[in-house]
């Protein structure tokens, strides 16, 4: 007799294929669900059927089947695709072995299918009964279905009267109307929890500012709130319910939410820097496992980031993932990846940041409606075109969903990542298009700031390429300003570019002089090579042909080194036109791998066998052989133990 089988495949993720999908592991799984069903809370009845005096009549019914099953110890997986197939008949075993073998698709990261099984396990009680069940199944449902976590979490918090068992449930509605563009509804049912909490009997201070953070990390997503003042910190100080370490987390909380409005309002960026380094430096094991508390944590290391501060939030990232109890922490891991893309990208190492990209966006796209999509993506696109692959940035932009992120503000970042790409194609009027729907959004939503996204400065680029100098000109000289007000070497050393390309002549040999002084003291190793390249390019235009093959040849080997294919191209295009013949490139070193070489190297670095990488990627052992061959070829050594000085492996 065939087994009904409830196993459903997700789909693609909400904005590009690098979502999650769900894999059979087949028998193995089975059995590993079946051996783990006591930890599941649910103990096999050996008794058998015989005289059980539920079961319902006719021998073939799906019920007899489940009750066979279950009674025997038989894998709860194929019990529950039994009991898939049965209607409800109010039997509460039935629910007790639906949710066990929930528990265990979710362990073994199989949520959908978990869901199937919840779903199908309320029908099973009456309504009076259903609170715990509806909370477990809102919050399985929440990441991938948030519209029906809301209804099932509404409907548990009437049942639900205990703090704790409520404080299960709101954050994560809470989380999911926000997602569902009901900020402002998730923002009151946050507001009244925590006053209930302020209320309690003794108060409870600590999950009360729990709740507040929240709601506050929701309002910085919500345009309608802006400006948000940062009187409001002040609301958020708990009435110490809790020990020191609460309290230090509970400000370091505060002053990640501190840096993250200050990014964008006239500062400069040492004040920025303290504030995030607050928030991160005294990062230790009593950090609340939160996902609030790391929302606001990441908001702190992108500050950090953008403060041109790369080996300071290298070393938290570090730090972070160090430590054990991050291991299995989702909110954790998305922030790690998005770190490590965000420095790498900023350094030109572009090999590091396309694998560390990539994982963000897989990360964030699992989570359907979170507004960190767009950022993730754009990181993902901008390091795809400096590579080459022109192809796969314009298919990841196509799936972008304004209609789901274009109200957040991290759409601004996806903007000016299309518009990178319009230029690359020569379509310089709709990338202006773009940069300036891009500005116009950075200053409503408060974060004007070029060294988040120097878009004044590609939009002098384009204007300058429609023919119309005089407002380029304004335009970068503007960015400049704001930059010399920020401070760091990474942002000015842009901006002069920018204000260098524009004004040409003489008079632009300086400014881009300075551009490629300050790139190199900021490790921008990339930026640095397209400055070299343009300010070759103005010195030849100066009478100075020798001094600038120099210059762009300097700037097409930092090119090469950096794996940008298209900035390579171009300085090499430029040489020709100088008078030089510079040589091709050698396939030769990190740059020179693979995407699929570089994912086994890694793991090879990090001590993983041949069987084990295979198993991994899901691919055979001969491939795993090939690409490593390949891979020591390139990079030039005899063995995997000379892999990991050659490797970001931690970063990847």
């Amino acid at each position: 007799m065939g087994i009904p089988r409830a196993r459903i495949r997700t789909g693609s993720s909400p904005l590009t294929g690098f979502g999650p999908g769900t894999h059979d592991r087949g028998h193995r799984r089975r059995c590993r669900r079946a051996h783990r069903a006591h930890d599941a809370g649910h103990p096999p009845n050996r008794g058998g059927i015989i005289n059980a005096p539920d079961l319902p009549d006719g021998s073939c019914s799906p019920y007899r089947a489940a009750r066979l099953l279950h009674d025997q110890d038989g894998p709860l997986e194929e019990v529950a695709g039994h009991l898939l197939a049965a209607e409800p008949a109010g039997r509460a075993w039935v629910a007790g072995a639906l949710r066990a073998a929930a528990r265990l698709a979710t362990a073994d990261g199989d949520t959908e299918t978990a869901v199937t099984y919840l779903r199908r396990a309320v029908r099973e009680l009456p309504a009076a009964g259903r609170g715990a069940l509806l909370a477990e199944l809102g919050r399985t449902e929440a990441p991938a279905h948030p519209a029906a976590a809301v209804r099932h979490l509404y409907a548990s918090l009437d049942e639900l009267t205990t703090p704790s068992a409520r404080l299960e449930v709101v954050p994560v509605l809470a989380d999911a109307l926000a997602r569902g563009q009901r900020g402002c509804q998730a923002g009151e049912l946050l507001e009244r929890e925590a006053r209930l909490l302020d209320a309690a009997d003794p108060p409870r201070g600590g999950a009360a500012f729990g709740l507040r953070l929240r709601r506050a990390l929701i309002e910085l997503n919500d345009l309608n709130k802006r400006p948000w003042p940062t009187e409001r910190l002040t609301e958020l100080t708990p009435d110490g319910d809790h020990d020191g370490a609460g309290d230090r987390a509970c400000e370091r909380a505060v002053q990640a939410l501190r840096a993250a409005l200050a990014v964008g309002r006239p500062a400069d960026a040492a004040t920025v820097a303290r504030c995030a380094r607050d928030a991160l430096d005294a990062l230790d094991a009593a950090q609340p496992h939160d996902d609030a508390f790391t929302a606001a944590t990441g908001l702190a290391a992108l500050a950090l980031v953008w403060c041109d501060r790369p080996a300071e939030t290298t070393d938290f990232l570090d730090r972070l993932s160090e430590q054990s109890q991050w291991h299995d922490c989702a909110p954790a891991q998305r922030l790690l990846a998005m770190g490590r893309c965000e420095v790498a990208y900023r350094t030109g190492r572009l090999a590091a940041a396309l694998d560390a990209g990539r994982r963000w966006l897989y990360l964030t796209s699992a989570v359907r409606g979170d507004a960190m999509v767009p950022l993730a993506a754009a990181g993902v696109v901008r390091v795809l075109l400096e590579t080459g692959r022109h192809t796969e940035a314009e298919t990841l932009l196509l799936d972008a969903d304004p209609k789901r992120y274009g109200g957040v503000w991290q759409w601004a970042h996806l903007l000016e990542a299309r518009a990178r790409l319009r230029q690359a194609h020569g379509d310089h009027q709709r990338a202006l298009e773009d940069l300036l729907e891009c500005g116009r959004r950075q200053i409503a939503w408060q974060r004007d700031n070029p060294a988040i996204l120097p878009w004044r400065s590609l939009a002098a680029l384009a204007h300058l390429a429609l023919g119309r100098p005089g407002q380029a000109a304004r335009l970068a000289h503007q960015e400049l300003e704001q930059a010399q007000d920020w401070g760091t070497p990474r942002t000015l050393g842009i901006c002069l570019r920018a204000v260098g390309m524009t004004t040409r002549g003489r008079a632009g040999l300086k400014p881009l002089e300075e551009s490629v002084g300050l790139l190199e003291e900021a490790g921008a190793t990339l930026e640095q090579a397209r400055s070299l390249v343009e300010y070759g390019t103005l010195r030849f235009e100066a009478g100075h042909a020798r001094l600038a093959r120099e210059v762009a040849l300097r700037g097409l080997v930092l090119a090469r080194q950096c794996g940008a294919v298209g900035l390579a191209d171009l300085a090499r295009d430029r040489l020709r036109a100088f008078g030089a013949r510079p040589r091709r490139a050698h396939l030769v070193g990190v740059a020179a791998l693979t995407d699929g070489e570089r994912r086994v190297a890694v793991l090879a670095a990090r001590g993983l066998t041949n069987r084990e990488i295979a198993e991994t990627l899901f691919v055979t052992r001969r491939t795993v052989e090939n690409h490593l061959t390949s891979a020591f070829r390139k990079l030039g050594i005899g063995g995997r133990r000379e892999l990991a000085p050659l490797l970001d492996s931690g970063g990847s």
